[in-house]
């Protein structure tokens, strides 16, 4: 399996100044060869729409009792099956089944510091977020312009905007400033596309806010499928193969991808990752 190298971005961002804090650099890369860049971080708080009343229902005095009707048929709706991108695209490009931290540890290993950990166990890789309402990341090697990228997840003990995800087209290299895509679930079953432009200062923008699916396993210790395709300015989205939007946004084309997760209010969040492809559709 090949063999990619790792890059650790943490955000952060106070009150009153954007505070850099610098990393170690590994002495030796998983090629191809990066070094760690220091990050900021942002807070979110996202409320959602109220859900619907229930709506009152007329009762009639009896002398107005309308005659029964006919019990009409109902034809159920078609369902499209789910997206299965080894049946459109072959095999994967990459597949990790996470028995081995090839793809994701330095030289030093896996990370474990105040912001992020990264450790195997039980074939998954176990991912933490240790600050509260920290956008957290953690990049492997580059992929191609146009992908198909998923992740198999188990939510693990989580609540709320407790998230998890993929970043994708990040930055070239580790000298250039952090940039990209960011696409998340959140534990209480809702969906998110972002784009950060800038880390100093932190500049996020919202092309998808928080958004409700039914096709997402909402809560605790639940197993998701977390897909998004690629292609040229053509965003699309997808929870366990059931396509969710699309959006069109051409300000990256390419890059590196990585992990993401924001631990929410209370911090020390832990997802579990049971596999990762991708697909090359360049």
């Amino acid at each position: 399996m090949r063999r990619f190298a790792v890059i650790f971005l943490v955000l952060a961002l106070a009150q009153s100044a954007c505070a850099f804090s610098a990393e170690p650099t590994p002495t030796e890369i998983i090629v191809p060869t990066d070094t760690s860049t220091p990050e900021v971080t942002s807070t979110f708080t996202e409320t959602l729409p109220p859900e619907p009343s229930e709506t009152p229902t007329e009762t009639l005095a009896p002398s107005d009792t309308p005659e029964p009707s006919e019990t009409p048929t109902i034809t159920p709706t078609a369902t499209e099956p789910p997206f299965d991108p080894s049946a459109s695209y072959g095999a994967p490009s990459l597949f990790d089944s996470m028995d081995t931290d090839q793809n994701w540890a330095s030289s030093s290993g896996l990370p474990d510091d105040d912001n992020i950990r990264l450790a195997l166990g039980g074939g998954r890789l176990h991912v933490t977020g240790k600050l509260a309402n920290w956008d957290t990341w953690w990049f492997t090697a580059r992929a191609s312009a146009d992908v198909f990228l998923q992740m198999k997840v188990d939510s693990g003990s989580c609540s709320g905007k407790q998230a998890y995800g993929l970043f994708v087209r990040g930055p070239q290299t580790s000298g250039q400033d952090v940039r990209g895509y960011i696409f998340t679930f959140s534990c209480d079953g809702n969906y998110r596309l972002d784009r950060l432009d800038d880390t100093a200062p932190y500049t996020k923008e919202e092309l998808i806010g928080w958004t409700k699916s039914p096709h997402i396993n909402a809560g605790a210790n639940e197993t998701n499928v977390i897909g998004i395709r690629m292609i040229g300015a053509d965003i699309s989205l997808y929870a366990n193969g059931f396509f969710l939007a699309d959006k069109d946004d051409d300000e990256y084309s390419a890059g590196r991808f990585g992990l993401f997760v924001n631990a929410g209010d209370s911090g020390n969040y832990t997802f579990e990752i049971d596999e990762l492809s991708y697909w090359d559709l360049d």
